[in-house]
């Protein structure tokens, strides 16, 4: 993802894990929702991901294809 902080960074796994996981993250949502979940930064944090976005928000993203 060009222009995520950090994304290079992640290992293989890492970047397959963030993508499929952020793909069912807004899967179900309408526009509206979608604009300010625009993932700006993104860092390992052991197993998980910490996902910082748009709005200000962030979420762990889990190997799983969670999120909390």
């Amino acid at each position: 993802m060009k222009g995520v902080k950090g994304f290079n960074k992640l290992s293989p796994e890492q970047k397959e894990s963030f993508l499929n996981t952020h793909k069912r993250h807004l899967g179900g949502v309408g526009n509206e929702y979608k604009e300010g979940w625009t993932p700006v930064s993104v860092k390992s944090m052991g197993r998980n991901l910490k996902v910082v976005f748009k709005n200000g928000e962030w979420l762990h993203y889990t190997p799983d294809g969670n999120w909390y």
